[in-house]
């Protein structure tokens, strides 16, 4: 049995890390042995424990002493093969295993960000690393640029559960604990609250439609890390700022998002920068058409006019346009949904994504 390391330093819930457990849950079931790497007291360590995975959890802010314990374990568990979600961690696991005689290294590469200029950074990624994993085309493009070779990136998209998350009615209870009124259109995003998400733009364009008399609920859920009451504290003051806080809910992070996707009738990603965006998908695969930003790896999944309306990123007018469309075309807004659907479940299934990485796992691992 092969015996394979996730890595990922991230302490927060984010795309990446549910990326990160997904691959783990996924290729244990197909039979290898899986070991998830993460910092200690993250929410990583807490979901491996909860869900029976092996887990190595270590301090990763302390360099030295991080690069001696993971070449250590590394060596005493035999691992075969070292998959790192994140800059720091690709580092530590280039150097400790080297040091432990790790087979192969690969790297998924979740952001857009360049490779840095000069030798090191493409030395580490072009040389000591036997594969970049890139999420969407777009950053397998950005790696390209940034001097890789072609077959040195392969691109395996982020996928979600198209079993767990699907089209249902309205969820009854979460209908009464946000008060939402019956037939009163919900709008609104699932985003961890940074600025790059551009929810910023998303209140100008909600202050847009109530100018215009729209009638609508716009709900914001996430948090935002360590920050999270901050950053909703700071989008409430703009909210009041604007005189829109009646059409607002923020519910903070929440773990019962295919509930949460239930109440959406137009889901909204208004990015200003994103590798693909996992919330966009699971939204797709509840049968919710989207309106997003046309940056990153979004239009990959977005079919603009078919599955949802794509518009310039930071542009609030264009943003506030599409989505006052799509509630003034409800039958419009059902045969978007129903082709995001469909849509997901051809080029977004976890199932397919679990597949392509093993072939990618034991292509390498033939050749180590």
């Amino acid at each position: 049995m092969k015996t394979i390391v996730q890595i990922d330093k991230q302490s927060f819930i984010t795309g990446q890390t549910m990326r990160t457990l997904a691959e783990a849950l996924g290729i244990r079931k197909k039979g290898y042995r899986v070991i998830l790497a993460c910092q200690k007291g993250s929410y990583l360590e807490k979901f491996a424990c909860e869900q029976a995975l092996e887990v190595f959890p270590f301090d990763m802010k302390k360099f030295f002493s991080s690069l001696v314990n993971l070449s250590l374990f590394l060596k005493r568990e035999k691992v075969d093969l070292i998959n790192a979600h994140g800059y720091r961690d690709h580092f530590l696991c280039v150097l400790a295993g080297r040091i432990a005689g790790v087979k192969v290294i690969v790297r998924t590469k979740h952001n857009h960000v360049p490779l840095k200029s000069g030798f090191f950074s493409r030395f580490i990624y072009g040389h000591l690393t036997d594969r970049i994993v890139a999420i969407s085309e777009h950053i397998r493009e950005v790696m390209l640029q940034s001097g890789l070779q072609p077959e040195h990136v392969t691109t395996i998209h982020t996928a979600v559960n198209i079993k767990q998350i699907s089209p249902t009615p309205k969820n009854h209870k979460l209908v009464k604990e946000f008060n939402l009124l019956p037939g009163k259109p919900v709008i609104g995003t699932v985003a961890r609250l940074s600025d790059r998400k551009g929810i910023d733009f998303l209140l100008d364009a909600v202050k847009i439609l109530a100018d215009d008399g729209k009638h609508f609920t716009c709900l914001i859920v996430g948090g935002g890390g360590s920050k999270t009451q901050s950053k909703i504290d700071l989008l409430k003051h703009k909210a009041e700022a604007l005189n829109i806080s009646q059409h607002l809910v923020f519910t903070g992070w929440r773990s019962d998002i295919p509930e949460i996707l239930s109440l959406f009738d137009i889901f909204i990603l208004p990015s200003l920068a994103e590798g693909l965006g996992r919330s966009m998908l699971e939204s797709m695969a509840a049968g919710k058409p989207v309106v997003a930003s046309n940056v990153g790896g979004i239009p990959e999944a977005v079919e603009d006019g078919k599955t949802g309306i794509l518009v310039p990123p930071q542009d609030y007018h264009a943003l506030a346009k599409a989505i006052s469309f799509l509630l003034d075309n409800p039958e419009k807004t059902e045969v978007m949904g129903r082709a995001g659907r469909e849509r997901a479940k051809k080029m977004f299934s976890e199932e397919g994504m679990i597949e392509n990485i093993c072939s990618l796992y034991e292509e390498l691992l033939k050749r180590g």
